[in-house]
């Protein structure tokens, strides 16, 4: 019993050290930050939670001109990185009576948003076990 019982934690414990050994980090530099208030908040998404709530977040004090954010853990594959100016420090994106972005907002790749929403593959950069670094320019 005690020997199937380590077995297990054993394996458990490898299985872990392996998921931890394939996640990357990716530092996103954010441009275009038109003043020092509140927060840049940096997401990182795939392809099923893009434009909608990412599982990987970020916030860091805003600065005039660029920041740099730094995401731990994320997995090999690919990814999406927005990043909006949050001014009043709540964490939570503004929109306008249109629905588009109120904040200054961005996407990696700069895509052009073309009567609707960008897609994706359009903001998609492949992150492998070893990182990567992104650029980000915020539009107001």
């Amino acid at each position: 019993m005690k020997s199937v019982r380590t077995s297990i934690l054993a394996l458990v414990a490898a299985l872990a050290a392996t998921g931890v050994a394939h996640a990357a980090s990716v530092e996103v530099r954010v441009s275009g930050v038109s003043n020092a208030k509140g927060q840049i908040v940096v997401s990182a998404c795939d392809k099923a939670t893009f434009l909608k709530t990412c599982p990987y977040n970020v916030k860091v004090p805003a600065a005039s001109g660029a920041v740099t954010a730094k995401i731990a853990n994320l997995p090999p594959g690919q990814w999406s990185f927005l990043a909006f100016h949050d001014e009043d420090g709540d964490g939570v994106m503004k929109k306008t009576a249109l629905g588009l972005p109120a904040d200054g907002v961005g996407l990696s790749r700069d895509p052009k948003a073309r009567f609707g929403p960008p897609k994706f593959e359009d903001s998609a950069v492949d992150v492998g076990a070893g990182g990567a670094s992104v650029a980000v320019s915020l539009k107001y």
